[in-house]
């Protein structure tokens, strides 16, 4: 019997398994480095994840056709992690791992690359510190003196970095990362959107004299391969990054930063539903590095883990400097009719003559959310999703912000040919028309993903508001975290109400989150500033919890709710969603995934129709299980994942989800 050595290969295709191959004896391979290998017809890339001896005649194997890398691209440590999130978010190994390299080298494209131990990092700063002394706040020495400690002892620890908005974490981050880099390890600091990295870049630039690295959606393929291999060259000991850069090949790992890890963008909805934040937390385990997860607004799942000393909590209750919180000020919308109340005009007026800038809020594109025929109560809806249509102005049209579908807005109502067709609902386009009315001489921006498309677009827009080139920004979520313009005063909320009734679970976590941290861009630099809240629930508890920025009051009303309702931190959560052209086959199929599910321990929600119940011209059914141990829900997912699905439906398992749509 012969005795040859085989490999068994993660194919970055849509394979459900690692498959087996015999490797030439004139072929060297390692685990993670990519490989040429035959599948069915054709020649296909993977990523070796383990090679062993085989003592027994396999004739049916085939060969590895070509060895790509002399040398691994990504780490043995790395490596274990994707197979690990392949195998926790029940996704294919195979393209899970392929969320470590970028487009290109997904393709049987050589590198060139030297091997790591040809050119060892050295972690050499690239000029002298910066000449600029740091004067720390009390609390933020007391939080980098606490992390150092734990970067010394080199041992896992997690902190929670509790700070409100303008309080420095930022430089605690940063000191941290400077202390990591000198004792010769790697950082990886996490940013939740593109929007904040300029400025993260500039900040690191000016502080930390080390080779950086960005990661981010919105490099070119290129430029993304160029940023991969230099981390892999060991030539950049700091990676900056968004959600994909928890994947960077980083060795000797030191430090994790999670900026504003409440952000629900460090969750991938679709293809491999990864959190970056959680397998952040893994990552730091696996390397005994310190992990720092900080936030204005903390996520209730991570404070949560505080009473099971599972997180250590660093709190920073004051801002830097003579600045403070600002003040806010409730104005009940109720009865008025123009979107910008004249309590917010004036102020605004005010904030105007003082030469300051002003930021409203909206958590909305478009002119308004919907149209409606007041005669017969049609609503213009999307012909593939059960969503109804956005009115933009500007392009005279209704837009699906679900699958990109639009329709000229007609003169007459479809239905009934009324001539009168209301808007209902604002939207940032709304607010720009009613801003401009009211201030014509006023220079007015406006950020939403509409206006801004591109990277470069993002970068004018923020570079001309710190020019003082504009005087009212008119935004979404894409300016409500993590900027600081010290000449903004006057933030005014529009709709603060509009989150708080959608179905989900965290809907009032999330309102508190985003009007706190939009209010938070107010007042980093001067002590008279103020925030302006309109909204049609005043008296809600919280939007008083708001007012007050009284973030336990929130924390303890939801934990209340949800211990109620049987919601996470609670219990575990899954939910698998079954979508077909045909409802009928998706109702059918989640139905049979409910019968299959019979273990003692696991609740089912379900089956239903999702709240998107129709989306891209495919029906949507959904299951959500829950279970207060976690091996038993899995276990559970696994009999779904064995189901036999009829052709033309597709089953997506998201677990620990975060949209419930």
């Amino acid at each position: 019997m012969n005795t040859f050595t085989s490999a068994d290969v993660a194919v970055m295709a849509g394979v459900p398994m690692v498959l087996t191959y015999r490797i030439p004896e004139t072929l060297r391979v390692m685990n993670g480095s990519r490989v040429v290998v035959p599948l069915r017809n054709a020649q296909k890339v993977g990523v070796i994840v383990e090679t062993k001896e085989v003592q027994e005649d396999r004739p049916e194997l085939k060969e590895i056709i070509e060895v790509i890398d002399a040398e691994a691209l990504i780490p043995q440590e790395l490596l274990d992690l994707l197979l690990w999130t392949s195998r926790y978010f029940h996704a294919r190994p195979g393209e899970t791992i392929a969320l470590a390299f970028p487009p290109n080298l997904r393709r049987a494209k050589k590198t060139g690359r030297k091997s790591r131990e040809a050119k060892p990092s050295d972690n050499s700063p690239l000029q002298a510190a910066s000449p600029s002394p740091i004067t720390h706040t009390p609390e933020q020495t007391t939080a980098i003196n606490e992390i150092t400690e734990a970067l010394a002892g080199h041992r896992f620890s997690s902190f929670l970095l509790h700070g409100i908005t303008g309080s420095g974490k930022t430089e605690v981050y940063l000191a941290s990362a400077i202390k990591t880099l000198e004792m010769g390890r790697s950082v990886l600091y996490l940013v939740p959107e593109i929007a904040l990295t300029p400025q993260t870049i500039a900040m690191i630039q000016r502080r930390i004299p080390y080779e950086m690295a960005v990661i981010h959606s919105g490099l070119t393929p290129a430029a993304r391969a160029k940023e991969f291999m230099k981390i892999c060259a060991g030539r950049a000991p700091i990676v900056l990054g968004t959600r994909s850069a928890i994947f960077a090949p980083l060795t000797n790992l030191g430090l994790i930063v999670v900026d504003e890890e409440h952000d629900h963008s460090y969750k991938q909805d679709e293809g491999v539903t990864y959190n970056a934040r959680d397998l952040g937390l893994l990552r730091a385990k696996n390397n005994h590095a310190v992990i720092i997860l900080g936030s204005a607004t903390p996520s209730i799942e991570i404070y949560s883990k505080m009473a099971e000393k599972k997180i250590r909590l660093l709190t920073m209750s004051s801002r830097t400097g003579d600045a403070s919180l600002p003040c806010v000020e409730i104005i009940d919308m109720k009865g008025e009719k123009d979107p910008i109340s004249p309590r917010l005009s004036e102020a605004i007026e005010a904030t105007l003559a003082k030469n300051e800038q002003v930021l409203l809020y909206i958590n909305r594109r478009g002119f308004s959310a919907a149209l409606v025929c007041p005669g017969c109560g049609t609503t213009l809806k999307c012909t593939s999703c059960d969503r109804s249509l956005t009115y933009h102005r500007k392009k005279a049209q209704g837009l699906c912000h679900y699958c990109g579908y639009t329709l000229p807005v007609p003169e007459i109502c479809p239905r009934c040919g009324c001539l009168d067709m209301k808007m209902v609902g604002l939207g940032t386009e709304k607010i720009l028309h009613s801003v401009k009315k009211l201030f014509p001489d006023a220079r007015i921006l406006r950020m939403d993903s509409d206006e801004i498309t591109t990277s470069g677009r993002l970068y004018a827009a923020l570079e001309s508001i710190t020019r003082r080139e504009v005087d009212i920004i008119v935004g979404t979520q894409m300016i409500s975290k993590g900027h600081d313009f010290p000449d903004l005063t006057l933030v005014g909320v529009m709709h603060a109400e509009q989150m708080l009734f959608m179905p989900d679970f965290r809907a009032g976590e999330r309102t508190f989150q985003q009007v706190v941290q939009v209010a938070g861009r107010a007042g980093r630099r001067a002590a008279d500033t103020r925030v302006m809240i309109q909204t049609l629930i005043p008296d809600h508890p919280l939007i008083q919890s708001i007012a007050t920025y009284d973030y336990q009051s929130m924390l303890a009303s939801e934990l209340t709710i949800r211990e109620a309702t049987v919601f996470p931190p609670y219990v575990h959560m899954s939910r698998c969603i079954f979508s077909s052209p045909h409802s009928d086959a998706a109702r059918k199929a989640a139905s049979l995934a409910a019968e299959t599910v019979n273990i003692r321990g696991v609740s089912i929600r379900g089956p239903a129709p999702a709240p998107v119940s129709l989306l891209r011209n495919k029906y949507r059914w959904h299951l959500v299980l829950t279970s207060r141990e976690r091996p038993k829900l899995h276990a559970s997912l696994d009999l779904v994942e064995r189901l036999q699905l009829p052709a033309g439906v597709n089953m997506k398992i998201d677990v620990d989800p975060y949209s419930m749509t």
